[in-house]
C-alpha cells in the first residue's frame, strides 16, 4: 500500500492539500522488514554508547555526534521513503535488504578506532547512501514527480562524497569534514526544496510508528547499558538501588514520549501544507534519540565505576543528556501547539519540562553518589512525565490528534488544525459524517503554509 498525493501541488488560497484531495488514507503497517531493518539500530546504538562509553570525553562528543547523526539519518531516510512511497513494492523490499547488510557493516565498524575503521566506515555508509539514491530513482521513474528526482542527486552526491572519503586516512579531519559536508547535503535537501514535497507526503500513521519504534530502540539502549554496567559489580544493594532508579527514569521519559500526542506536526502538513513544521517535527527526534542514548552511557557506567573520579564523569553524562533530552521534548511539544495555531495557549507542560531541565543540569554541579544521583534523575524524570501526562492541554491535543487522523482516514479532513474546527466535528452527524466522505472535502479558505 502507499501513502501518495496527485501531481498537482500548486497550493493557493482557498485549494485543498493534495492528501486532501485524495477522498481517504489507506492503511499502512510496519511490515517485518522494516521490523528487522530497525533492529540493526539496536547494535548501532549499543556500539555507538560503548564507543563514547569507552572515552567518555568532550574531545570524543564531536565524533560520536556525527557518527550517531550519519546512522539516524540513514534510518530516517528509509523510514520517510517507505512512509512516502509503500513498503510492500519489490523496490523497496529488495533495497532495504540490501541497506540492511550495509547497515550491519557500519555498526560493526562503529566502535572501533576511526584510524583502523574509518575507511571500512566510509565505504559502507557510502554504499547505503547509493542504495537510497537508487530507491529513489526508482520512485522518480514511476511517479513521474520532480521530488524524488532531488533527493536522489542528493543521495548520490553524497555517496560519492562517503566514497571519495575513503581514500583519506581514517579519522583525520579531512575525512571527517568531508562526511560532515555529505551528512549536511543529505539532510538540507528536503528543507531547501520542501515546497516540492507536497506532491508525496508521508504516511499519517506509518512515519510516526516507525518514528516511535526508534524511540523505543533508543530507550531500550538505556537498559542495556544498566544491565551490562551491573554485570561488573555484585549484586547487592549498592548496585541494585541505582539500577532500579536507572529503570524509573527510563519509563519516566517513555511517558513523556508517549503519553502526548506525537503526530500534529505531520497531520498539518497533510491538511493545511505545514511541510516545514513536519520536517521540524522529524528532525526534532534527532537530538531527542542522541541525549536518550548518551543518559544510557552515564547512568551505567555510574553503575559499573567505584572510582570517585570516574563516578564524578558518569554524573556529567547524565545530567547535561537528560536536560537535553527534555528540552529536545520541549521543542517537539512547541511544534505541536504551533501547527494547532495556539502558541501562546497556557501549557503547564512546556514549563514542566524547562524545569525539569534545569533542574537534570543542576544536578551536574552537586556532589552525588551513584544512588543519590540515580535516585534523583528518576523523580525528575517520573514528576515531570506525571504532570505532562494529567495536563488538561496534553489530553486536549490527544483527542485532536485522534479526530484528525480519523478524519483523514475517512477522507473528511478538517480544513483547519484549530482545536475549535476539530472539535466542531466531533458534534457533527452521522449523516453529515457520511455525505462529507462521500464527495470532496470542504475548501481550506486558510492561506497554506510551508
Amino acid at each position: 500500500m502507499t501513502a501518495g498525493q496527485p501531481d498537482d501541488v500548486t497550493l493557493q488560497e482557498g485549494q485543498v492539500p493534495p492528501s486532501q484531495e485524495q477522498g481517504g488514507h489507506g492503511e499502512q503497517k510496519v511490515t517485518w522488514l522494516e521490523l528487522f531493518y530497525d533492529l540493526i539500530f539496536v547494535v548501532a546504538f549499543d556500539q555507538l554508547a560503548k564507543r563514547l562509553g569507552d572515552a567518555p570525553q568532550l574531545a570524543q562528543l564531536g565524533v560520536f555526534t556525527l557518527l550517531f547523526g550519519a546512522v539516524w539519518w540513514a534510518w530516517a531516510s528509509n523510514a520517510v521513503y517507505a512512509s512516502r512511497y509503500g513498503n510492500e513494492s519489490r523496490a523497496y523490499r529488495w533495497g532495504t535488504l540490501a541497506q540492511l547488510v550495509t547497515m550491519s557493516m557500519i555498526a560493526l565498524t562503529l566502535r572501533g578506532d576511526l584510524v583502523d575503521t574509518g575507511r571500512a566506515f566510509a565505504l559502507a555508509f557510502g554504499v547505503n547512501r547509493v542504495l537510497q539514491a537508487l530507491q529513489s530513482l526508482h520512485a522518480a521513474r514511476e511517479e513521474g514527480e520532480a521530488f524524488p528526482w532531488r533527493l536522489a542527486g542528493s543521495q548520490g552526491l553524497a555517496g560519492g562524497m562517503w566514497l571519495a572519503s575513503a581514500a583519506l586516512p581514517g579519522g583525520s579531519g579531512g575525512q571527517l569534514g568531508l562526511w560532515g559536508a555529505a551528512l549536511a547535503v543529505e539532510v538540507l535537501t528536503p528543507v531547501f526544496t520542501r515546497a516540492h514535497a507536497h506532491a508525496r507526503l508521508p504516511h499519517e500513521g506509518h512515519l510516526p510508528e516507525r518514528v516511535g519504534l526508534l524511540q523505543i530502540i533508543a530507550l531500550g539502549a538505556i537498559v542495556t547499558e544498566v544491565v551490562t554496567g551491573g554485570r561488573k559489580q555484585a549484586l547487592t544493594w549498592a548496585t541494585l538501588v541505582p539500577a532500579l532508579a536507572a529503570i524509573l527514569t527510563v519509563v519516566g521519559l517513555w511517558r513523556l514520549y508517549f503519553d502526548q500526542a506525537r503526530a500534529l506536526p505531520l497531520l498539518a502538513a497533510h491538511v493545511e501544507g505545514q511541510v516545514g513544521r513536519m520536517l521540524s517535527w522529524l528532525y526534532g527526534h534527532l537530538p531527542f534519540t542522541l541525549a536518550v542514548v548518551m543518559v544510557g552511557v552515564g547512568l551505567g557506567h555510574g553503575i559499573s565505576d567505584v572510582d570517585a573520579k570516574k563516578d564524578a564523569v558518569s554524573q556529567q553524562w547524565v545530567a547535561w543528556p537528560l536536560a537535553g533530552a527534555l528540552i529536545a521534548l520541549v521543542g517537539l511539544r512547541a511544534n505541536s501547539l504551533i501547527v494547532t495555531h495556539r502558541a501562546r495557549l497556557r501549557d503547564r507542560s512546556i514549563w514542566v519540562m524547562l524545569l525539569a531541565a534545569g533542574a537534570a543540569a543542576g544536578l551536574a554541579a552537586l556532589d552525588l553518589d551513584t544512588v543519590q544521583l540515580h535516585l534523583l534523575a528518576a523523580g525528575i524524570t517520573l514528576l515531570a512525565a506525571f504532570l505532562v501526562a494529567t495536563d488538561p492541554v496534553t489530553t486536549r491535543l490527544g483527542r485532536l490528534e485522534e479526530v484528525v487522523a480519523d478524519r483523514l482516514e475517512e477522507g473528511s479532513a478538517p480544513d483547519s488544525l484549530e482545536p475549535e474546527v476539530v472539535e466542531a466535528l466531533q458534534d457533527e452527524p452521522d449523516a453529515a459524517r457520511a455525505e462529507g466522505t462521500s464527495g470532496n472535502p470542504p475548501t481550506n479558505s486558510a492561506t497554506r503554509r510551508s
